[in-house]
């Protein structure tokens, strides 16, 4: 309240409830929310990953080789799980999984299937290999005769992001976007095990291995949290700035 003379201004404020503002904030509020509580599952399911991961690779369990006997229903819980296999490569048949960098340097990763002595196959992920700068397929290596081998069952979280449809060439070796055993079996007319199989350090076949058991640590998912969670919050007070409105009045005394 001002006095001004014999008059008295009066000051007030109302909400001015503009209805493209509303929609607006009806529109993207839940989304940021969801986003915010999305990312802190995230953070949640990696911790239990590499809790499991520490406690599958502190005790190694190596399982018998015949992976077919196993119910399928038990196979996600054998993420991690050391297996022992017995066969050899197709040397002929190979997949280079793109885009994987090791030490700052770009590669690929090699995936051979291998036929045990069952008859049965399996696709192997051999470890990382270093690629060319202008895209030329590397040499591959090649191992020759009958094989033993550890390898640990890995069973994927959720979908591969892929930037666009991944294109597969009818020559080999092929480039892939993501591991699709169901493909690669298609391709290579065998039936495959469900998961791929990668091979521990040190074996026949093996190439420069790291398998790390998250790709993205938990606090980074936390800290993508936070982030949705302050541009929700950002989003509500531009709305109530925005929508409040200084009402000035002048009255005679």
């Amino acid at each position: 309240m001002i006095f001004v003379g014999s008059s008295v201004i009066k000051s007030a404020y109302r909400i001015d409830a503009n209805w493209k503002v509303i929609a607006l904030v009806v529109l993207l509020l839940p989304l940021l929310l969801k986003l915010g509580f999305w990312q802190l599952d995230r953070a949640d399911e990696k911790r239990q990953l590499q809790q499991l991961y520490s406690s599958r690779a502190a005790q190694p369990q190596l399982l018998p080789i015949e992976l077919q006997t196993i119910p399928e229903a038990e196979l996600p819980a054998l993420a991690f799980r050391h297996v022992v296999l017995r066969g050899t490569f197709d040397n002929d048949h190979h997949f280079l999984l793109d885009n994987q960098i090791l030490n700052g340097a770009v590669g690929y990763h090699l995936l051979t299937p291998l036929t045990l002595e069952s008859g049965s196959s399996v696709l192997v992920n051999r470890g990382w290999i270093g690629g060319h700068a202008d895209r030329r397929i590397p040499s591959l290596p090649t191992q020759r005769g009958a094989v033993e081998i550890v390898a640990s069952i890995y069973v994927p979280q959720g979908e591969s992001v892929v930037l666009g449809q991944d294109e597969w060439s009818v020559t080999w070796p092929v480039v892939v976007q993501s591991v699709d055993v169901e493909r690669a079996a298609q391709a290579l007319g065998v039936d495959l095990f469900d998961y791929e199989l990668r091979i521990q350090s040190g074996y026949p076949g093996s190439q420069q291995v790291s398998w790390p058991a998250i790709n993205t640590r938990p606090e980074k998912h936390t800290g993508y949290a936070v982030q949705w969670f302050v541009m929700a919050a950002v989003l509500l007070i531009l709305w109530l700035y925005s929508s409040i409105e200084k009402i000035t009045t002048q009255e005679d005394k």
